[in-house]
């Protein structure tokens, strides 16, 4: 781990200003936290440092040894905090001097800046202009491109924090030549990322990097892709002059890459092609031109399956953009389970743009899916996470459309990953014997539930309530042991008021009987029963 933490230690020199005062606190305060021994529970790896840092609350701390950036801190401090330097010291005080670490880097002197010389207004404004770009789709596409080979490509052989360092440059280079004007910054920004992602899945086709640096350029891909979704609507809104059809031209030919290839990003690419045609490429005739493109590579049959698929949801977004809602839903109707991750960008479209009746189709599709889809899921969270994810635009559609039979068969489809929700439902609905059924099926325990709620429907109707009580009952007795005995009493005294109730204490002496007969040799369950004076001493 030494060389992997002298590394480590070369770039926080150079990443951290001693003429920066929040920086120089950092450092100051960390040595104060490292000396005071306030470092602990410390596991190092060739990769990572994992310690505690008592501050005035305890903080958990990762130092990264491959990226400085990729350090994390409980504090939640966006430059590199005193508890990432007081670990670093702990550990770094096992291979060299921390002192001497400090007095390198208090000798890095602040750099003095010569003066520009005088200029006439004239010659600043031609200096200024000289500093950015030629408004030109090619020009700029040209200087990404050769930014990203010099800066990043060339350098792939570095270390991997040296690796994710180069990537940093290489976004601020491009950047530093943004247009001044602001519509056209917008446009510069979006054409930036959009190449940018080109660029890194083409790079991550390839496969030409270490397994410990792919992972930044699979963070950069998702970044760009984010950063691309907000952009594409910014650009949207804002008035567009007729210099910027050339770019548009050529962001419609380009943009038909993120169709091609079976790289991991298949999701990324795919939302970012939808939403470019959705909000920059709205010009009619170029959506059809590009429907009648992609229907004739689908029925050219000479795509490999994971770009057909993208194919295919591409033909189904473009037959949507075009009003062709039969083809599309038809289309749908023809493939498979893998296919309803992506229902959920139309699904948002739809509500987003008040055209909820589109929307049918699509909802109807993902309930009769939906069970086996789930069932393919590798665990339990991303079942329960995309559950959740969906719920939000199948309830607007159903509660706009007043489609509540929709709403609860997708719960249905989907338990046992719903089971919040539909339970929610169903109280809401006051099909409350579903309700209790429902938690008596999926074995939850009934003090989980919500004494509110009972109540509540305990009041409509007492019977309905009781099945809960009796498998509650049941489940605390298996358990064999005191305090869940005392709990079954508790329960059996609800019970017992629920029946004064409906005036059937006959029927709840009846169960009395049969509890205390199927139970006499648990001689601390009888000992508690006679404590809760349901049934007499002898």
């Amino acid at each position: 781990m030494s060389n992997e933490l002298i590394f480590f230690s070369e770039q926080l020199n150079k990443m951290l200003d001693p003429n920066v005062k929040e920086e120089l606190e950092s450092v100051q305060k960390g040595l104060m936290l490292y000396r005071q021994e306030l470092v602990y529970q410390k596991h190092e790896t060739e990769k990572r440092i994992t310690a505690t840092v008592q501050d005035v609350v305890p903080v958990q701390v990762e130092l990264d040894l491959l990226a400085v950036a990729f350090s994390t801190c409980g504090c939640k401090e966006d430059f590199f905090c005193r508890h990432r330097m007081a670990v670093f010291f702990s550990s770094y005080a096992d291979v060299a001097s921390v002192i001497e670490w400090v007095q390198n880097w208090r000798k890095k002197r602040p750099v003095v800046e010569t003066p520009p010389p005088i200029m006439l207004a004239n010659d600043l404004l031609k200096a200024k202009t000289n500093t950015v770009l030629e408004k030109d789709y090619s020009a700029w596409k040209t200087f990404f491109t050769s930014a990203y080979e010099e800066v990043i490509e060339a350098n792939l052989h570095l270390p991997p924090y040296l690796v994710n360092e180069k990537i940093r440059l290489y976004l601020q280079k491009v950047r530093s030549k943004s247009p001044l004007e602001r519509e056209w910054k917008n446009l510069y920004s979006f054409v930036a990322d959009f190449t940018s992602l080109l660029l890194t899945m083409r790079m991550i086709r390839e496969d030409k990097m270490k397994s410990e640096v792919i992972r930044f350029f699979h963070s950069l891909a998702n970044d760009l892709a984010e950063e691309l979704h907000t952009s594409v609507q910014h650009l949207s809104r804002q008035a567009r002059p007729f210099a910027f059809d050339p770019f548009l031209e050529g962001i419609r030919e380009d943009v038909t890459d993120l169709l091609d290839g079976m790289d991991v990003l298949k999701y990324e690419k795919i939302d970012v092609y939808r939403a470019i045609w959705s909000f920059l490429l709205t010009n009619p005739v170029w959506r059809r031109h590009e429907l009648e493109r992609v229907q004739e590579k689908l029925a050219s049959a000479t795509l490999q399956p994971a770009e057909e698929s993208s194919y295919q949801i591409a033909d189904i977004h473009l037959l949507i953009l075009t009003n062709h809602d039969g083809e599309a839903a038809a289309l749908l109707n023809r493939l498979d389970i893998n296919v309803i991750p992506y229902l959920f960008y139309w699904l948002k479209m739809f509500s987003d743009h008040d055209m909820d009746n589109r929307a049918a189709p699509y909802i109807d599709f993902l309930n009769r899916k939906v069970r086996s889809f789930l069932k393919d899921l590798s665990s339990y969270y991303q079942a329960s996470d995309f559950v959740r994810t969906f719920s939000g635009p199948v309830g607007r559609y159903c509660y706009k459309m007043n489609r509540m039979d929709v709403l609860e068969r997708f719960y249905r489809e989907c338990m046992p990953y719903s089971y919040w929700n539909y339970a929610n439902f169903l109280f809401e609905q006051e099909q409350y014997k579903k309700w209790v059924e429902m938690h008596i099926y999926t074995d939850i325990s009934i003090d989980v539930i919500g004494t509110e709620n009972l109540k509540r429907v305990a009041a409509q109707d007492p019977a309905l309530v009781l099945p809960l009580y009796y498998h509650a009952v049941q489940q605390t007795i298996s358990l064999k042991n005191r305090s869940a005995y005392k709990q079954a009493v508790r329960y059996l005294k609800k019970m017992r008021t629920l029946y004064k109730k409906m005036k059937k204490e006959d029927v709840f002496l009846e169960y009395m009987k049969y509890v205390t007969e199927s139970t006499k040799r648990l001689r601390a369950f009888q000992e508690e029963l006679q404590r809760g004076k349901l049934i007499d001493a002898k």
